[in-house]
């Protein structure tokens, strides 16, 4: 059976006006994006609260690569917040939608030398990655006479997820022990990533970074993986004077849910054993950021600024896909519901989550049935929900609101198939198309021209006819 759905993501914002989403699918067409401008200001006044109230310098930067819609970036830049960049691109969609450079990140396991200098000659402080990316910047900071304040990514070996399946858990922590992202805190190389920072004229560390997974529902356990990035801050503030403990983002929202499931829950899954017990508890930032900020007190860093970057938690329900039901399908061993909205336009809806399904546009039965869901694509895994419970009476031509599309829909989305989704922005009774639907040219727009020309459709189209055939 299924749980219930909590009425909002963040807890800023307010339900869906189905009327007006009908209304809005009936204009612009199915599958489309909705974001609500309101919402988004709600929960970035929110966060601006919070940390506010930390007593502490405290920053946000926004993490671009959960939805790069410039739209978007545009208003979250005009409420002050920074920006994470994991690009060279991302930097410069960052920069254009008015984010200050000197209020920017750029994060990542990949940095070009010609990124590298971009950031360096806008502002934008790099939290180094990887060893390479040293020279770069010494080679840059060599070029203008400049030093470079940079961080450096420290990761904690600690898993920051758990389940009552005892393989799920072995699966988290060896993930989390092997990570590529960073280097292990109280490890030799991260010491030698130090001294060889210090060593550089050209290069000062001024801060460190992390950033534990993404979807972060345990708080006990964020807390505990971070208390030993801090330990490391403290010891390299004594020596460097840090300015800034990032703690990166990863907030999980109660709007989508992730299968916490390993080998054992799959196989008795199988078998028709009864699943292990899931609890979903809810990440609250109004408590985790001001104990974050006890904890860098208790180590001394009380003069340092706490920096966090959060995607999804801000834009996750700010988001909603209003889609239209194609088929209903009753075979001997499942009911199937197919809509117009796949994994082209949603990626993790069905493949990695679980997403809100409610049904919009009419008066519908009070009886719920089981059904299985899936998009439009021919393929598969294009599937949103395995069983769900819907109205009875759900038909062809229903609409449905597929909730928590804000966050790794745009940026994931894909033509496979099908073209990309457009998106509507309504800012109270205002709206406004702020991403146009992607049509079939759109997908073809960088291919290489046919130096032939279009082909003639009169032109016969098979092998040239024997000599003779008539």
């Amino acid at each position: 059976m299924s749980r219930p759905w909590p009425d909002t993501g963040t807890g800023t914002g307010t339900g869906w006006d189905p009327v007006r989403l009908a209304d809005l699918a009936q204009r612009h067409g199915t599958p489309v994006h909705v974001l609500d401008a309101g919402r988004l200001d709600r929960a970035t006044a929110h966060l601006l609260e919070v940390l506010g109230g930390l007593g502490r310098p405290a920053r946000a930067y926004y993490s671009v690569k959960t939805n790069y819609l410039p739209y978007l970036m545009r208003r979250l830049a005009a409420h002050g917040l920074g920006a994470d960049v994991v690009s060279g691109y991302e930097m410069e969609a960052a920069l254009a939608a008015g984010f200050d450079p000197a209020a920017m990140v750029f994060n990542g396991p990949v940095k070009t030398d010609g990124e590298l200098a971009a950031a360096v000659r806008h502002g934008v402080r790099v939290n180094i990655d990887g060893e390479q990316e040293i020279e770069a910047l010494e080679a840059v900071a060599a070029r203008t006479g400049q030093p470079v304040e940079v961080g450096i990514r420290i990761s904690p070996g600690l898993p920051v997820s758990t389940s009552a399946d005892p393989s799920y858990r072995a699966q988290a922590e060896r993930a989390a022990a092997r990570t590529r992202f960073g280097w292990p805190a109280g490890s030799p190389q991260l010491a030698a990533l130090v001294d060889r920072i210090d060593a550089s004229p050209h290069l000062a560390l001024g801060a460190v970074h992390a950033h534990l997974s993404s979807q972060i529902v345990h708080e006990d356990l964020m807390l505990t993986a971070l208390d030993r990035v801090l330990d490391e801050a403290a010891k390299l503030h004594a020596r460097f004077g840090l300015t800034e403990v990032n703690i990166g983002g990863g907030f999980g929202v109660p709007g989508i849910r992730r299968p916490r499931t390993g080998p054992e829950g799959a196989l008795a899954a199988l078998r028709g054993e009864a699943p292990f017990p899931e609890e979903e508890p809810f990440l609250d930032i109004a408590r985790l950021l001001p104990e974050l900020d006890g904890r860098m007190r208790l180590r001394g860093l009380d003069g340092v600024a706490l920096a966090c970057e959060p995607g999804r938690w801000l834009v996750s329900d700010v988001m909603a896909m209003v889609t239209r039901v194609m088929s209903r399908k009753e075979l001997p061993e499942a009911r199937w519901l197919i809509l117009d909205a796949g994994n082209h336009v949603t990626p993790w809806s069905g493949t990695g989550e679980v997403h809100r399904l409610t049904p919009i546009g009419r008066r519908y039965s009070a009886v719920n049935s089981t059904w299985s869901v899936a998009g439009p694509l021919c393929y598969e895994n294009d599937v949103h929900a395995a069983a769900t419970e819907l109205p009875e009476d759900v038909r062809a031509g229903d609409l449905l609101c597929l909730h928590d599309t804000g966050a790794y829909s745009l940026g994931r989305s894909n033509n496979f198939i099908r073209t990309r989704a457009a998106v509507v922005a309504v800012d109270g009774d205002a709206e406004q198309l702020v991403w146009g639907a992607e049509t079939g040219a759109d997908v073809f727009a960088l291919a290489d021209p046919d130096p032939a020309g279009p082909a003639d459709p009169a032109a016969p189209s098979g092998p040239d006819p024997a000599p003779g055939t008539p």
